[in-house]
């Protein structure tokens, strides 16, 4: 991680302003610093797009948790639950080796709701479903030669997850958010691990952490002052802060 007052230091330093009031922390630093990081994922969004990043590169971020599917078979992220939000799902693990075992709650009045597992703790898995698109998961399911299909099943099972959707009707409500992901073959209400990037955490004092890598330092520092240069006006700091950029993005390709 990356302490803010690292990133501050930097910027002051770059501005040769360390020993000026010129520039402060509430009303030009912070908020550049937040700036950066929303342009920060933006540019990383691409670079996962490409398959140009792995992500390692991110531990961080990185976070396994474990839910109890729904009686359909389904997940859904609820930030409130976990405690944050989800930037991008990694990976799918359905009958995970946990800690726990897998126990219907007796309270459970509601079959679309899955439940987030802060209890429990994520072991091995020795299944990675597949990703499917919409198309793919209607075709898939009776073709035993293809990852989702409900054919093949204990161990010779194949697994496939649908991509999020919102399936939510006056008779069908599985909880906050109303997006979930589809497991197939079926896991109803037994655990699934989802790997996921945590979304970064906004900067509120410069006593906080900021949740990449110490190798993304100067490129933060580049994307704060080119905020604070398209603030003021500044042309020339602007068009180096943004040559140096373009120069950083490329390294992470």
């Amino acid at each position: 991680m990356i302490l803010v007052q690292v990133i501050n230091n930097g910027i002051l330093s770059r501005l040769d302003a360390e020993d000026s009031d010129r520039y402060l922390f509430e009303q030009d630093i912070r908020p550049a610093i937040n700036a950066a990081i929303t342009d920060l994922v933006t540019m990383l969004n691409q670079a996962f797009g490409e398959g140009k990043l792995a992500p390692e590169n991110l531990r961080e971020l990185t976070k396994v948790k474990v839910w109890q599917a729904n009686s359909y078979s389904r997940v859904a992220f609820n930030e409130l639950q976990v405690g944050h939000p989800m930037w991008t799902l990694l990976a799918v693990y359905p009958k995970p080796v946990t800690n726990k075992k897998a126990v219907v709650p007796s309270n459970q009045t509601n079959n679309a709701v899955s439940k987030f597992r802060s209890d429990v703790t994520f072991i091995r898995s020795l299944q990675s479903a597949k990703r499917l698109t919409l198309e793919e998961w209607n075709e898939n399911a009776d073709n035993a030669f293809m990852p989702g299909n409900k054919i093949l099943q204990g161990t010779l099972a194949e697994y496939g997850y649908l991509d999020a959707a919102d399936y939510s009707s006056t008779t069908y409500d599985p909880g906050p958010d109303k997006v979930e992901w589809t497991i197939r073959p079926d896991i109803s209400n037994q655990f699934v691990a989802l790997a996921y990037l945590k979304y970064p955490d906004q900067v509120e004092t410069i006593n906080d952490l900021i949740e990449f890598p110490k190798s993304l330092t100067d490129l933060i520092i580049d994307l704060s002052l080119n905020k604070i240069a398209y603030k003021q006006g500044t042309q020339d700091l602007y068009v180096i802060t943004a040559q140096n950029i373009n120069r950083l993005v490329s390294l992470l390709r």
